[in-house]
């Protein structure tokens, strides 16, 4: 075998090392999206978060979050996201308040707080194979 395969051979083996190492955010989460103020305008609902990692910013993310509505996929909007390697977590400040999701392999968790501190929603997500 030549030095050449050799050394591609080492750098694939570094590649699945690492990257085992970091958790697999991009893809398509499903899951249930539940409101913890019951005297609101807020409903709960069943929803897909669809993750796409940003090429020109490390960590960050790209989601777009859609519910399910009369079995109709409804866009809310998207959000970029960051993720916090230290707490394997991403974090999304905005107007209405802060999202944070926190990653547990296939699974996702998380809250909406509104800017005042209180609590808003509860996200409990899968990802899809």
């Amino acid at each position: 075998m030549g030095l050449a395969r050799c050394i591609l051979i080492i750098l694939a083996a570094l590649q699945v090392t690492f990257a085992q190492g970091k958790p697999a955010i991009a893809g398509i989460w499903r899951g249930q999206s539940s409101c913890t103020q019951k005297k609101s305008a807020c409903s709960d609902e069943t929803v897909v978060y669809r993750f796409s990692q940003l090429q020109d910013k490390p960590g960050s993310f790209s989601v777009s979050a859609d519910k399910i509505v009369d079995g109709k996929t409804v866009n809310m909007g998207v959000l970029e996201f960051h993720y916090v390697e230290d707490q394997q977590a991403l974090v999304c400040k905005y107007a209405q308040g802060v999202w944070r999701l926190t990653l547990d392999g296939s699974k996702m968790e998380g809250t909406l707080t509104h800017p005042d501190g209180s609590l808003f929603r509860r996200v409990f997500l899968h990802k899809e194979e």
